[in-house]
């Protein structure tokens, strides 16, 4: 009988690639419990179970149900921030600022923006959350701000004296929509708010008047 080489021991991954992994999977699952049972239900170890990782696991990660929710929030940032940056890629500057409230229903309405609202709403009986979160929704907000001025530089306009509020103004219309989408069969409702929010950019900079909207 030929000699059985040993088979060659499976790379173990690194410490940290390993807890960037179990982070992730415990924001994820963050994410699901939140959108599927909201705020009061979603706690650490529902979420820990979700995600198919140890208590300890949790805590180690995660102290405190605040820091996870934080993370929640920073995460799904970040993955707009990427779903924003592609929507640049597909059509030019004008019909990109005219597109722009259509493109924020389709990411605050996905699981993860009902997710950040149910952390929202639930930082109002929670002072240590709500502190946390006022600091980082503030720097979130100020890059927002910054991102969408250069959106409507590139298109060649300047922005609006209340360029911020403005943009402001959107975000709040958008969460208020995607509330309402959670318990009313309304995508018709949906899309003629859409609509006017588009019209309402229009005419906030009238070069756009002509500018169709890209279905």
């Amino acid at each position: 009988m030929a000699d059985q080489k040993p088979s060659p021991n499976r790379r173990r991954r690194p410490q940290a690639e390993r807890s960037a992994d179990t982070r992730n999977r415990l924001v994820q699952a963050a994410i699901t419990c939140l959108f599927r049972s909201g705020y009061s239900a979603t706690t650490v170890s529902v979420v820990a179970a979700e995600a198919g990782v140890s208590r300890g696991a949790m805590t180690h990660q995660f102290p405190a149900k605040t820091d996870l929710m934080l993370a929640v929030v920073q995460a799904v940032f970040e993955e707009d921030t990427a779903i924003y940056n592609r929507s640049i890629e597909t059509m030019k500057p004008e019909e990109w600022l005219v597109a722009l409230p259509k493109t924020m229903w389709s990411v605050i309405s996905r699981p993860s923006g009902v997710a950040v609202m149910e952390i929202m709403l639930a930082s109002r009986s929670d002072p240590d959350l709500a502190e946390q979160l006022r600091n980082l929704q503030q720097r979130i907000d100020d890059q927002a701000h910054r991102w969408s001025q250069e959106r409507i530089r590139a298109a060649g306009l300047k922005p609006h004296p209340q360029a911020d509020a403005i943009h402001e103004l959107y975000v709040a219309a958008i969460r208020g929509l995607a509330l309402e989408a959670v318990f009313m069969n309304n995508a018709a409702s949906v899309q003629r708010s859409l609509q006017v929010l588009s019209d309402m950019t229009r005419q906030l900079y009238t070069p756009l008047e002509d500018i169709p909207l890209v279905q």
